[in-house]
Order: structure tokens, then sequence, then C-alpha cells
């Protein structure tokens, strides 16, 4: 059975600061996260810190380990698969349902979107990590327009919630080499190419391409950053 929490807007906005900080890798796989320490950056007392560590615990984010310490899990990649699937027919359906009633006005704004994300493939100043933010940011607006012009924001809302771990993969897939990103760029380009042609099997195809899309060129993240995964 799944657990259940019940937090306070204080406590709420302690463990959406450590979940993003978690997903952005600015708490990296493998750091330990000490109470005291949450404790005194928060300003609050360590029975609400614990309960969010709980909390981040069944969201697969943390390792709680009595005696030894609290850890931020390693990224197994077999965890992956599942949510994965989920996700891939989940928004094949979506992009489906809003083949048949988008309006040139959706696809203006899904194209003003695309300006942002390759105007930060140009942005060669950046900093891998910066880089990474900045496109993860884009890369889910694009993705949340998609799903609210279908109606179904919430239910993309819901999966989101449901396995916060599966969007610190989707992060970690920016960290890849430039061409890989640009690849995504120019699949979310033709996406939005194929809702306006209404090519229905063209984009039922893409769609599932794109979500399998990061596992190309993950083990080159692997190479980089070995510790961030399960061996």
């Amino acid at each position: 059975m799944t657990a259940l929490f019940f937090m306070t807007k204080d406590i709420e906005t302690i463990y959406k600061t450590l979940l993003n900080e978690i997903i952005l890798l600015k708490l990296k796989p493998g750091e330990r996260l000490k109470e005291e320490e949450l404790s005194t950056r928060f300003k609050v007392s360590r029975t609400p810190i614990r309960d969010v560590l709980k909390k981040l615990e069944a969201d697969k984010l943390i390792e709680i380990h009595s005696q030894v310490g609290t850890y931020v899990t390693k990224i197994d990649l077999s965890d992956i698969n599942d949510i994965m699937f989920v996700r891939a027919s989940s928004e094949a359906s979506v992009l489906l349902d809003l083949m048949k009633s988008i309006t040139p006005g959706d696809i203006a704004s899904l194209r003003l979107l695309l300006v942002h994300q390759k105007e930060t493939l140009l942005e060669h100043e950046l900093s891998d990590e910066e880089f990474a933010i900045r496109f993860h940011s884009f890369d889910n607006e694009f993705h949340e327009r998609i799903w609210n012009l279908a109606g179904k924001l919430s239910t993309l809302t819901l999966l989101n919630r449901s396995y916060p771990y599966f969007e610190r993969y989707r992060f970690l897939t920016n960290l890849r080499d430039e061409k890989e990103v640009e690849n995504l760029y120019e699949i979310h380009s033709k996406m939005v190419d194929l809702l306006e042609k209404q090519d229905e099997n063209a984009l039922r195809a893409l769609s599932v391409t794109h979500n399998y899309s990061g596992l190309h060129g993950i083990k080159k993240v692997e190479e980089r950053h070995p510790d961030y995964f399960v061996k």
C-alpha cells in the first residue's frame, strides 16, 4: 500500500526545495543528507525534516539507513523502463487526441517554445549544468503545453508526482553531448510539423521514438558521471 503523507505548507516548501535540488542534481546521487544540517538550513526542528525525508524516500530519491545515514539514491536505469513505457504510451495518445483539434494558434504557440530551445542550443558560453537546467525547463514547458492543449495536463501532473525519480532521469539526459540534445530539439520540431500535417501514423511512431531517445546517449553520461549510477 502506498504511504500517505500530510504536510503543512512550510513542510511542503522544504519538500519541494529538496525535491527540485535532487532532480536538478544540485544534490548529487550518493550525497549524504544530515538532519541537523537540514534543520539549521530551513530553521525548523528535526521532526518536520524527518517527515520530508520519509516522503523523499517513498519517492525513491533518498535511502534512509538506520545507524548509517541518509543518502540521495543513485540512478537505477532498470527502474526507468516501466515509467518510460507508461509515459510513451500516454503521450502518444495525447498527441493523437490533440491532432484532431489543434488550431493554427496552437501550432504557433508550440513553435514559439521551440525558439527558446533553439536559443539555448546556441548559448555556447553556458556551463554544462546551466545548459541542462535551462533546456530541461523549456523541454518541460513544451510537453506541458502539448498535454494542456489536449486537456490532459492534470494527467501529466499525476504521472510526474507518482514517478519523481523519472524527472531526474529526464534532466540527466540533458547532460549528453550537444549533438544528442540537438537531436532532441529536431524531434520536437518534427513533432509540431506532424501535428500540423495531421500525419497520424508518423506522429505515433515519432512519439515512441522520442520518449525512448534518452536511452541512446545515456552511456555517455554514465562514462562522464559513473558515481551517479547503480552498478
